[in-house]
């Protein structure tokens, strides 16, 4: 055991005990290696060549069975125990309950399976990225077959250390503390409003023009540069690139986000960057004294979701955020003609409009939660042997059809290759989404009560209120409580759907 003595000054210039200081050492070497994963997946979704694959999947691999050893040697244990002796502050208290849960997991799954299963999920992420231009399912489903297989192991090693079943296991590595109990009431209240909501709104709302147009990439990345600007990205700690699947990654003073652009539609592309430069800003206001702890990250991957959400949604399809952008894309997307199609009112029409959707990142507000419920209703039942992997085009699209209506037989590309999520080993995420947007929906409500509402601010341009109110009670927070937790104290409610709905009521079915 690691004796509990007592120093003169911390890390964070206080008295901790000595086991604590050594702790926070150790899990700085575990988070460079985290930080380095991290920059290696971004390069390898933006960068790297394709024959680069298989001596990339080694190097993650190992790179994780390092990072895993480091937490489940029994020397971090014995520092784990004799650090809880000693004096702690909250933020330290909260650093150490999340390197147990780290240890906890990292003891749960055997190296071996933890090698394999970043190997496959690093090819599989290759052969994706490959085959779904070519809507070639029969040469990805191996590589799909192993991934999944290798995650469900990997769930049921989970679930036996956790005492959880093995769905809430996987979701318990994105969002500590959720269950499928607690939101598939939820979920349900939420899918019944809008199978009987969503119908309503289609028949009643007015049809924007079209706009058929091509932009160019040199045009569309100047109006994504200059709306990460305005919402507070720094980038003098971070960039855009492009990538096949939009995502954000990186640390607070290197934070990267990626966006996928279309010629023919800049809006796909626009609220791409709306979304992730949440997920960015939150990166960004990281608590600066403990980027390189385990309290420094954000907690869980839903709180994650509800601050790019709470960006994209709440404030950017606002009528206040509408109307200050709309000028500046006509100006740098060079249209500045009177057409009728570049109104105000016909691109509110648009990026607003209710349609039934292939493509879930594509999808409006209204029926972006039926993509949720397609997919976590098949990660349920390939967790539970209930579904056959080989079978999965078949579950896909039966589930279009009686949540969307929409046939995707032999459409793999658009049906069950459309996102990278279990190509990349990201198994049990998908609540995340909508968990998110609930999330985004309690604080945004949470705001206005408390600094009122900031529409006038945001139709000048001015998202400084807005930005300082989530950095002080969500950014700066790091991981010292847990998600729902750290909702519940911000806003004073449970996860409940109420206020999510109630958005959905003024934005679309009373507006």
């Amino acid at each position: 055991m690691v004796l509990c003595l007592t120093i003169d000054i911390g890390f964070h210039g206080r008295k901790v005990n000595q086991a604590y200081a050594e702790l926070e050492g150790k899990i700085a070497e575990i988070k460079a290696l985290d930080h380095m994963m991290d920059l290696s997946n971004w390069d390898e979704s933006t960068n790297m060549k394709p024959a680069s694959a298989p001596n990339r999947a080694e190097m993650v691999a190992t790179t994780a069975a390092l990072r895993q050893r480091l937490i489940a040697d029994e020397a971090f244990g014995d520092l784990l125990e004799s650090a809880i002796e000693g004096e702690l502050s909250d933020m330290e208290a909260a650093n150490v309950r999340v390197a147990e849960h780290a240890r906890k997991q990292a003891i749960a799954v055997p190296e071996d399976l933890l090698k394999e299963s970043k190997r496959v999920h690093s090819e599989c992420q290759t052969a994706w990225e490959r085959n779904r231009p070519l809507n070639d399912w029969a040469n990805t489903l191996p590589y799909l077959e192993a991934a999944i297989n290798v995650s469900i192991e990997t769930s049921q090693c989970l679930a036996e250390a956790f005492q959880l079943t093995p769905y809430d296991a996987l979701m318990n590595q994105y969002e500590t503390g959720s269950r499928q109990s607690d939101i598939d009431p939820v979920f349900d209240e939420i899918k019944t409003f809008l199978l009987r909501e969503v119908p309503v709104v289609e028949s009643t709302q007015v049809s924007p023009m079209p706009i058929d147009e091509s932009f160019s990439d040199a045009d569309q990345l100047k109006l994504a540069e200059f709306s990460m600007r305005e919402l507070g990205f720094d980038f003098d700690r971070g960039r855009l690139d492009q990538s096949a699947h939009p995502f954000s990654c990186g640390t607070a003073n290197d934070a990267r986000l990626t966006t996928r652009l279309s010629a023919n539609d800049f809006t796909h592309s626009l609220f791409a960057v709306f979304h992730e430069t949440g997920h960015a800003r939150y990166t960004q206001n990281q608590p600066a004294d403990w980027i390189m702890q385990f309290v420094g990250e954000p907690t869980g991957m839903a709180v994650h979701e509800s601050q790019s959400l709470f960006m994209e949604m709440q404030v950017c399809r606002s009528d206040a955020f509408l109307e200050y952008i709309h000028p500046m894309i006509r100006l740098l997307l060079r249209r500045v003609g009177s057409e009728e199609s570049w109104s105000l009112e016909n691109f509110k029409r648009n990026v607003r409009h209710v349609k039934r959707d292939l493509i879930r990142v594509y999808s409006d507000e209204m029926t972006y939660p039926f993509h949720i419920f397609l997919r976590y209703g098949i990660e349920k039942q390939l967790c539970n042997g209930e579904l056959e992997i080989k079978d999965l085009p078949d579950a896909w699209n039966e589930g279009m059809m009686d949540l969307l209506g929409i046939d995707t037989r032999d459409n793999y590309q658009n049906g069950c290759m459309q996102d990278i999520h279990w190509y990349a080993g990201l198994f049990g995420y998908f609540p995340c989404y909508l968990l998110g947007a609930i999330f985004a929906a309690q604080l945004y409500q949470a705001c206005v009560r408390k600094i009122g509402d900031q529409s006038e601010n945001v139709r000048q341009g001015d998202f400084s209120a807005i930005s300082a109110w989530l950095a002080e009670n969500i950014h700066s927070k790091g991981s010292l409580l847990e998600g729902q937790s750290l909702i519940r104290t911000v806003t004073g409610e449970k996860l409940s759907a109420t206020s999510y709905l109630s958005h959905l009521k003024r934005r679309y079915v009373n507006p």
